[in-house]
């Protein structure tokens, strides 16, 4: 069991302020000086718990961005809350200035009711509980939340997804507005949202929700034994991750771990956080502070990788960047018809689990995640940019098989015309056949290159063994054709 295991290297029995077992990351690295301490109980105190309600049945009668995988058949429930509280919003301290260097010095500035939602999948039973919680910022560039919950999520973690973003609740400006109480308002018309410089706050009070000393009458995880939270969030929702580990994790502590995926790597002004979307800018790119305490794991597309360039940081102590060579930041099915021209199928999501593993079993067990190489990027005319081999694939980076043995030219990079989005989805030129059959005379010579790859994805620690037949399923499915005479 993983919390027998924590106990054998927690045998003291250390305990944080919140209360929550502090496990191996506070043996590694200490508790905080008593003064810094007592000034953050109080900061952690000064908020009031907020009220948690059932939302049941409520208009349509099931939730906005339910799992579309069968969570019963895997032993899950899922679940609906709401939250109603005071947030309090955050801003830099007087006379500090918005930098890159992660170590902001930060404030709470003011309070706003608010009234939010949050989906909870969690498994029915706490025998099949892996002490984990993972809490997930909901993503609203499209104009309405989404998420992602599959594979490595229902292998034993509770997955959280939290309507932190004013977005989410109201939707975009105007009449096209497609957000929760839109799209159902007799389910989701209670909500309140007070701005985006208060979503921290509300991510925050989700995350006391269901922590290990939680209490309250209603148990939004159905009494499972907690051990540990961890925040995660992709793409725009990472910039958001990546704001909060920098301006208020200090003042709350109430986050084990965190895991920004499809990161870009910038984060958001406070100061410029209550203006209008239109007038906010671009987000600034910013390390990750480096005296968190806690772990955190990027796990990033090639997409990110010129974006992300500038603010690369070596793997420490407490951090670990993973870029897979060869992906999209947006994936599609080989083969599948899309309006995007050549979409990319090579998908980063293998590592993204492998990630989540990775950091769940350094929080729970000690067990220090393997490093990766990153991709190749040298500057250009100043430019960051992808260093290519003579097929145009990436060099460096995480290589998964079906990049090692590559059937295609792949770019993290989509070709311009598809829409403001066709970016992200990268594109996949199949070789000719003249070059696969040269490169691979039959399925059998394909897929024992292929099964050598992945054999060493699996000993990078790269691709968990439980995702591994899936993925050498739609290999040789892809293998049949080279058997197949070409005219």
């Amino acid at each position: 069991m993983i919390r027998d295991k924590q106990r054998e290297v927690n045998p003291m029995g250390l305990k944080q302020f919140d209360g929550r077992s502090s496990g191996v990351f506070a043996r590694a690295f200490g508790q905080p000086a008593l003064p810094m301490l007592l000034a953050v109980m109080l900061a952690y105190s000064a908020f009031a718990a907020a009220d948690i309600g059932r939302v049941g049945s409520a208009g349509r009668g099931e939730p906005w961005s339910k799992p579309v995988v069968d969570v019963a058949a895997r032993g899950y429930v899922v679940e609906e809350f709401y939250l109603t509280g005071e947030a309090t919003s955050y801003g830099f301290s007087e006379g500090y200035a918005y930098n890159a260097d992660g170590k902001w010095r930060t404030r709470p500035v003011a309070s706003k009711p608010f009234v939010t939602r949050f989906l909870v999948v969690r498994p029915g039973h706490a025998k099949d509980f892996n002490g984990t919680v993972v809490l997930h910022w909901l993503n609203v560039t499209a104009g309405f939340e989404l998420g992602q919950i599959d594979a490595e999520h229902l292998r034993g973690y509770a997955w959280v997804g939290v309507s932190a973003q004013k977005v989410g609740v109201d939707g975009f400006p105007g009449p096209e507005a497609n957000g929760l109480k839109k799209w159902d308002a007799g389910r989701y018309g209670r909500l309140q949202h007070p701005g985006d410089a208060w979503s921290y706050d509300i991510f925050t009070q989700v995350a006391k929700a269901l922590m290990p000393n939680r209490t309250g009458q209603i148990d939004p995880l159905g009494g499972l034994p907690v051990d540990r939270v961890i925040a995660a969030g992709a793409s725009q929702s990472a910039s958001r991750i990546r704001t909060y580990i920098n301006g208020v994790h200090h003042h709350v502590r109430v986050f084990d771990g965190y895991l920004p995926y499809i990161d870009f790597g910038g984060t958001v002004d406070f100061a410029r956080d209550g203006l209008p979307r239109s007038e906010r800018g671009l987000p600034v790119r910013t390390r990750i502070r480096d005296d968190l305490g806690v772990p955190v794991i990027v796990a990033n597309s090639e997409t990110e990788a010129t974006f992300h360039h500038p603010v690369r940081q070596d793997d420490s102590a407490t951090y670990r960047l993973y870029e897979v060579a060869g992906t999209s930041h947006v994936s599609v099915a080989r083969g599948a018809e899309t309006t995007f021209d050549n979409p990319n199928w090579h998908s980063y999501q293998p590592v993204f689990f492998a990630s989540l593993r990775h950091l769940h079993r350094w929080l729970a067990d000690g067990v220090t995640p393997p490093s990766a190489p990153l991709i190749d990027v040298a500057l250009v005319a100043g430019a960051p940019t992808v260093q290519r081999d003579a097929d145009g694939n990436a060099t460096g980076g995480i290589r998964l098989p079906d990049f090692a043995v590559p059937s295609a030219s792949h770019s993290g990079v989509g070709k311009a015309g598809g829409g403001r989005f066709s970016f992200l989805y990268g594109v996949a030129e199949d070789f000719g056949d003249d070059v696969l059959k040269e490169l691979y005379p039959t399925s059998k010579t394909f897929l024992a290159r292929w099964d050598r790859a992945l054999y060493q994805s699996l000993a990078d620690g790269m691709v968990l063994p439980e995702d591994a037949p899936a993925l050498r399923e739609s290999a040789a499915d892809w293998a049949a054709r080279l058997d197949v005479d070409k005219p």
